[in-house]
């Protein structure tokens, strides 16, 4: 599991046991999308770390593919009660596009006969193709307001149709909410940090590991 880190906050990305399982790669999405750069063929998007905006750009040549394998370990606790806890391993390749099968309209439909495999485009921090590779494998990171109740929040939640899937305990008032993999959670982040109404709004980044 990698670590990011944003310009005010650390996140742990990749919270993949609660990915939903449904694969899909919106690749006409125009949410948060910066028109194309004259020096640039490749497209781009923003989306927000904290209050700045920062620009993404999509690598037209590859994909990345998740794949998730559950195993059931057995353990024994302290008080000598033993427990099955699951353990799961994640597998990232990356594909390239018209190769191996993998068609504009394979991805588009996130067609993947394992429901355990997820798509997404690969994007760099810079306009190039050799930069740090970055994916998307579903949902995003929110921080309420901190003076808000959880009853406020799940009403927010539900009028703004999102939905909260696990609570998160490095900041207060902060949560997981479910998106589809790939760009969707770029433009659910965006959307709902231009509501105006949270702290923070950032997708849930998964980033190749670079040696130093």
């Amino acid at each position: 599991m990698n670590i990011i880190c944003l310009r005010k906050w650390f996140f742990l990305s990749v919270v993949l046991g609660l990915i939903v399982p449904h694969v899909s790669l919106a690749m006409s999405s125009t949410k948060g999308v910066d028109k194309r750069s004259a020096t640039t063929e490749l497209e781009h998007y923003f989306w927000y770390d904290g209050d700045e905006k920062r620009s993404v750009w999509v690598n037209p040549e590859l994909i990345a593919e998740f794949n998730v394998q559950t195993e059931k370990n057995t353990q024994l606790s302290t008080s000598g009660v033993t427990k099955k806890a699951n353990t799961q391993a994640v597998f990232v390749r990356f594909l390239n596009i018209g190769e191996e099968g993998i068609t504009t309209q394979r991805i588009e439909k996130g067609i993947n006969q394992n429901n355990n495999t997820r798509i997404s485009p690969v994007l760099h921090d810079v306009a190039s193709t050799s930069g740090v590779k970055k994916a998307l494998p579903g949902n995003v990171l929110v921080q309420m307001k901190p003076d808000w109740s959880q009853e406020k929040i799940n009403s927010w939640f539900e009028g703004h149709g999102l939905t909260a899937i696990k609570s998160l305990t490095f900041a207060p008032n902060t949560f997981l909410i479910q998106t589809k993999p790939g760009l969707d959670a770029i433009d659910t982040a965006n959307r709902i940090y231009e509501t105006g109404d949270v702290i923070l709004s950032s997708p849930n980044w998964w980033q190749e590991r670079v040696a130093r």
